[in-house]
């Protein structure tokens, strides 16, 4: 994914139908640049929410990291905070036994290899986003829903949401992300 967090946004207030909140976002400039303003640092907290969401409970964010153990690493010696450890490897690529706890991974001394899902940092519109898998649509989507919920027009926000669920069902098919079923309690 090439585009930036603000081309996101744009096209999030294009699916709301605010064309002067895209064109504000797209040159700075509108009738009334402070409200519009307040209005896209609300739609940018509505991405990261978003791409949060698709990072936890969707389409994985998996990063994998070197690090030395002395059987016990610390939680902070990892580049990033772990959500989930998925896998912790030797030298040689063989899994190893491991045991996750408050203190950190439990896992033999020597060098190994972690991996992990994580959460996505905090963006701002310049920077790219992590969730590249889904695309900018479906981070567009889930924007967008959000920020009509935020907003109270509830009937839009319903609306934008089966199509970003929807979305996200198909990025999960496509790309190998998980889909978390339904239960009734």
């Amino acid at each position: 994914m090439k585009e930036r967090v603000k081309d996101v946004l744009s096209l999030a207030a294009s699916v709301c139908g605010r064309e002067d909140l895209a064109a504000y976002l797209a040159g700075g400039k509108g009738e009334d640049a402070g409200a519009l303003g307040a209005e896209a640092a609300l739609l940018l907290r509505c991405y990261n929410l978003t791409e949060y969401e698709l990072a936890s409970d969707y389409i994985p964010l998996r990063k994998s990291e070197t690090v030395h153990s002395d059987g016990c690493i610390a939680y902070a010696a990892l580049e990033r905070e772990p959500l989930e450890i998925v896998c912790v490897r030797g030298e040689r690529g063989q899994r190893l036994q491991f045991r996750a706890d408050e203190a950190g991974i439990r896992v033999r001394a020597g060098r190994v290899t972690v991996e992990y899902n994580c959460r996505p940092r905090v963006k701002r519109e310049g920077d790219f986003p992590e969730c590249a898998k889904g695309g900018a649509r479906l981070l567009a989507l889930g924007t967008a829903a959000e920020f009509a919920l935020m907003n109270g027009r509830l009937e839009e926000a319903s609306l934008l949401d089966r199509r970003y669920r929807a979305a996200v069902a198909a990025a999960c098919r496509a790309r190998g992300g998980r889909l978390r079923m339904r239960r009734w309690v």
